[in-house]
Parts: structure tokens; C-alpha cells; sequence
């Protein structure tokens, strides 16, 4: 790969675009949220929707992860072939299934590499069912997880999640592991509301009788209030290793609950065209960056050397982006053709998704290169 032979370089020799991870705030933010966790003796299963890389993975589990959340069955597939998971970790899919085919690839998986290896969550009756028969025709037990509904997929809270539950306690074939309800990046007053009702549920399926070791629930902007709230066992946040704040990169330029994390996520774009005294053209567009937050105002940040490039707005454009200034702002002089800048995306999810690698930065020189093992894995 022509990119392994940028080990060593400088970052100023990357040819561009490409995707950039600072390692030193990388592993900043990984410490950050695992030094909160063994504070508030809460177990972290991130999300890895967010960074679809096996290395991130393996970074992460080292770091005291129990294991990995994917949303997508496919995603799973390809990072349980990469060897992330070791001992007792475990990967727990999010997205329900209604196609048999997959169903039959999930149960397939932990009759290849054990029972309990790969969880699943369940929604639904006929769901529920479909898995039972597969794992009896397997001769295994699969492991399911509830998802309890705040607003998109999800049993709704109280006697319909404990009648799933019931149901799924009957069934020989399967093992019933607990509940989780994602909450969304809400403001802390909503976040607890919706703890609450997490909890309250876990509670009334213990009191008819049912274990309940899995309480899962927590976004990264949701991690501090989620992560302490009693009763809640694991939390479930992915753009925290990426950044969260007026950095970026998880929900633009913004937090709900004044969470930060180091915007350790970029992409290197080289200026082609400065012929105009109000602009500057980059070679990194929406195939690039991605659409990102369609909230987020600028549509980018911009940095040069490190130091931020102030400038009146960004305009996206399949293969471009356009730094616009006003007429005779002094930052447009810090910038022109050939200079190199780091464009920061609005949101990390859909960027990460659209490379199939990143370049693995410290001290300004590339360190190693890391696949995007997941990209793409839609099924």
C-alpha cells in the first residue's frame, strides 16, 4: 500500500486528502472516559459505528472496555474476523433483525466462535421467535438484549418490555442478558427522565422473577449524567475518542451537557486555487468529509500548523471546499496556494465511513496507518 510508505514522513509530505488521528489526543479522550468510568464503577461497551476500526477496538478493550456495540450486523462480522475480541469481551449488535439470512448468520457466528460472543437486540415477538428456531436448529443458546424504545426503534418502557422479556425467558434457546435504552445526546433533565424509565423497567422484569445483568444506555454527551445514574451497569459512547465540543467532532460544535473531549480527528486538505482575495478552493469536499451535521455552522473548522483559520464561512461542494473571507480579513493572508490545512468534520461518523484507512499522527509525523475495517458494512 502506498500509504505504509508514509511511515515516518512528515505530515507535510502526506499527499492529500486523507484522513488524520492525532494519537496524543486520541489517547487523551480514551483516558478521560475510562478514568470517569472506574470512578462511577460503570462498565463502557463503546460504540464502534463511530470508528469502524479494529486497531480502535483492540485500543479501547485494552483500555477496559467489556466489549464493543455495533450497529450493524455486517460490522460485527468483520471485526469479530479481525480478532478484537479476547477472555470474556463480547460484541453486542444495536440493530434489530427481520431478515432470516441475517438471523441465520448471527446464530452462526456463536456457533463458530462460542455462545455469547455476539449478542443481539430484539424489539419484537416475531423477532424473538425467528431467533429461538434458528439457535434450536444450531443447538445453541443466543444471547439477546431488549432495546427499549426512547423515540426510534425499541419496546416501549414498562409492561410491553417485561412481556418481551417474559416471553423470551420461556424459550429454551435463548439467554436473556438485560436492557438497553439509548437515550440520545439529550440535555441532562431529558437524559435522567429517560435513565429513569431504563431502570425502572430493568427493575419490574427482576421483580417477575427474570435476572437482569445488562442496564445499557449513554451517548457520549450523555456519559456523565447516564454513567453515574444508579443502576445503569454499562454506557454505550462512541464519538468521544474523536472529540465532542466547540472542537468538534461528534455533534458539531456543540454539547448538550457541556461535554469536551479533544477534537483528535481531521483531514488533511492541500489549497489548489487562491486566485480570489475573499476565498481559497481545497481538494477535500463532501466524498471527503461527508455531509456531516447539516446544523453545524461552519460546515468545517480549519487549522494551519495547529492554530485555528478563521474565516466567514465554508462552502461543500462534492470535491471541494471553499474557505470564504471578508474582503481584506488578515487571516486570508495566512493561507494560499500549496499550504496544507486540517479541515475539522462536523460530524466523525459519516467522515470516518467515507476512507478506507487513517493516518496515525504524533509529534507531527505519521506513525502508523490504521484500516477502516468496518467501512461500508451497511447489512
Amino acid at each position: 500500500m502506498i500509504t505504509l510508505s508514509l511511515v515516518g514522513r512528515s505530515v507535510d509530505e502526506v499527499p492529500t486528502p486523507a484522513l488524520l488521528l492525532d494519537l496524543d489526543k486520541f489517547e487523551w479522550n480514551i483516558d478521560k472516559m475510562f478514568t470517569f468510568a472506574k470512578k462511577a464503577k460503570v462498565n463502557v461497551r463503546p460504540h464502534a459505528k463511530t470508528f469502524k476500526s479494529a486497531a480502535i477496538c483492540n485500543r479501547l478493550i485494552a483500555a477496559g472496555a467489556l466489549g464493543v456495540m455495533t450497529q450493524k450486523l455486517s460490522e460485527a462480522e468483520v471485526l469479530l474476523n479481525s480478532g478484537i475480541l479476547y477472555g470474556d469481551k463480547n460484541i453486542l449488535v444495536s440493530q434489530e433483525l427481520a431478515d432470516p439470512g441475517k438471523v441465520e448468520r448471527l446464530v452462526g457466528y456463536n456457533v463458530a466462535m462460542g455462545e455469547g460472543k455476539v449478542l443481539t437486540s430484539v424489539d419484537d415477538v416475531r423477532e424473538v421467535d425467528m431467533l429461538s428456531e434458528a439457535a434450536l436448529r444450531w443447538g445453541v443458546k443466543q444471547h439477546v438484549v431488549i432495546e427499549m424504545s426512547h423515540g426510534r426503534c425499541g419496546a416501549a418502557p414498562g409492561k410491553p418490555t417485561v412481556d418481551l422479556a417474559n416471553h423470551i425467558a420461556r424459550l429454551p434457546s435463548l439467554v436473556f442478558r438485560g436492557i438497553y435504552g439509548y437515550e440520545n445526546p439529550v440535555k441532562r433533565e431529558l437524559a435522567l427522565e429517560r435513565d429513569k424509565l431504563t431502570v425502572d423497567t430493568a427493575e419490574m422484569i427482576r421483580a417477575a422473577g427474570i435476572p437482569v445483568e445488562i442496564v445499557s444506555a449513554g451517548s457520549t454527551d450523555t456519559y456523565e449524567v447516564t454513567g453515574s445514574y444508579p443502576g445503569i451497569t454499562e454506557i454505550e459512547p462512541g464519538s468521544f475518542v474523536f472529540g465532542a465540543g466547540p472542537e468538534g467532532s461528534g455533534y458539531g460544535w456543540r454539547s448538550n451537557n457541556n461535554v469536551y473531549f479533544k477534537n483528535s480527528l481531521t483531514v488533511l486538505a492541500s489549497v489548489i486555487s487562491d486566485n480570489f482575495p475573499d476565498r481559497v478552493v481545497t481538494d477535500a469536499g463532501l466524498k471527503v468529509l461527508s455531509g456531516g451535521d447539516p446544523d453545524a455552522k461552519p460546515a468545517v473548522l480549519a487549522s494551519i500548523s495547529g492554530e485555528p483559520l478563521r474565516f466567514e464561512r465554508a462552502g461543500m461542494s462534492e470535491e471541494h471546499c471553499t474557505l470564504v473571507f471578508k474582503v481584506g480579513d488578515p487571516e486570508r493572508r495566512r493561507i494560499g496556494w500549496g499550504d496544507k490545512v486540517e479541515l475539522t468534520p462536523s460530524h466523525c461518523c459519516t467522515c470516518v465511513n467515507q476512507h478506507d484507512e487513517m493516518l496515525v499522527v504524533k509529534g507531527g509525523r505519521v506513525a502508523s496507518v490504521w484500516p477502516i475495517t468496518a467501512r461500508g458494512k451497511y447489512t
